[in-house]
């Protein structure tokens, strides 16, 4: 199996810019490549003002934010490390200092160190908990008060299969994700009577930069396992992110799986 054939699909995401969530103020963490600026390139497409997050590569973000100018929208780019929680607060105050209101919250930024037990620091076990589950409770907390208030809010949380199922040499990130998992639930379960639903996407193995990079043979055995025999597309967890966003309204405490079949229920 040709490595390229992994990652094909038959679907198209040239899809034309809608309105569908004009005056809606989406916050993504991690938004400069890979899901993350899928989520928000694809909230951009639906009208969303969007600010998104980077932590280094400034040349990157400013590729995403050209594009979403683009679309006619408005585009805040904000600079943080998320495991910070000065950071991760300061990043919900000035979207909301910009743009008055924070509709739709998606932690998305997340980090692998990956190592098995044996071999794994307790730094890298620090460092994956505090970007990932850290991470997420610091802006989900910080963009709390102000959906509570405007009585509207949808928190959409980036999960893993990995979350879900564990995977060698991934005790850090998969302790992480999960713990996501059981934190959005009580989320669901706190703040369904201001409005607000609380979500995860548990995506399986996608085509980021960091999977495409792995050695041919390595995919063509993980794609083996998977139903539908690719990759996800980035774009494919997006849509996702999106439902759950626009029309989620009765949807709280519950995730959804964007893996191919490589995990079902």
């Amino acid at each position: 199996m040709a490595a390229s054939s992994v990652l094909s699909s038959t679907s198209n995401f040239s899809e034309p810019v809608t309105d569908s969530l004009k005056g809606r103020v989406a916050l993504v963490t991690g938004g400069s490549r890979g899901i993350g600026k899928a989520i928000a390139l694809e909230l951009a497409r639906n009208g969303a003002t969007v600010t998104f997050t980077y932590n280094s590569n400034l040349a990157k973000a400013e590729e995403v934010a050209a594009e979403i100018r683009t679309m006619d929208v408005e585009c805040l780019m904000a600079q943080g490390d998320v495991a910070r929680k000065e950071d991760a607060r300061r990043v919900v105050s000035s979207t909301l200092e910009q743009f008055k209101r924070i509709d739709i919250l998606v932690n998305n930024a997340g980090i692998t160190r990956d190592h098995t037990l044996r071999k794994m620091t307790d730094e890298e076990w620090e460092s994956a908990i505090s970007v990932n589950l850290h991470g997420t409770y610091y802006c989900t907390t910080a963009a709390l008060p102000a959906m509570t208030e405007q009585k509207y809010g949808r928190i959409i949380n980036i999960a893993s299969i990995v979350g879900q199922t564990g995977a060698f040499g991934q005790a850090n990130y998969a302790a992480s994700k999960g713990g996501i998992i059981a934190f959005t639930k009580c989320i669901a379960l706190e703040y369904a009577r201001d409005n607000i639903t609380a979500n995860t996407v548990a995506p399986g193995y996608t085509g980021t930069e960091m999977v495409e990079a792995m050695p041919a043979d390595v995919l063509e055995k993980i794609c083996a396992k998977i139903p539908l025999r690719r990759l996800a597309k980035p774009e494919e967890v997006a849509k996702a992110v999106l439902f759950l966003a626009r029309d989620g309204d009765y949807i709280t405490g519950t995730t959804i799986n964007v893996n191919g079949g490589l995990l079902m229920f």
